[in-house]
């Protein structure tokens, strides 16, 4: 995965495989598989190599949850991130821990 690491006081409240989804060209989705980390402080989406996003918490205005629980992100700045995955019950409780408003 690709390297990050936790900040002073900064705690691990859950992180599980899933997949970012991306748009390749205009409309198909790209899955990139990965973890979803999500901290006391933040969330972070990384792959073996590539660091896909780091949010802090406050920068995160909410999260909804679609088909097969597909979580959905939304930022300060209006965009969305799409997450997939098996373990997205786990993630979508931590979510909710760190304070993140579902929408």
């Amino acid at each position: 995965m690709a390297k990050w690491t936790l900040q002073a006081s900064e705690q691990l409240l859950a992180e599980a495989s899933a997949s970012y989804i991306t748009k390749r060209m205009v409309v198909m989705p790209k899955p990139n598989p990965g973890k979803l980390h999500i901290t006391n402080q933040r969330v972070i989406f990384t792959d073996a190599l590539t660091l896909f996003f780091d949010y802090p918490l406050d920068q995160i205005v909410s999260f909804s949850v679609g088909m097969a629980n597909t979580i959905t992100l939304t930022t300060t700045d209006g965009k969305t991130h799409k997450i997939t995955g098996m373990f997205n019950k786990k993630l979508i409780q931590a979510l909710e821990q760190a304070g993140v408003k579902k929408a």
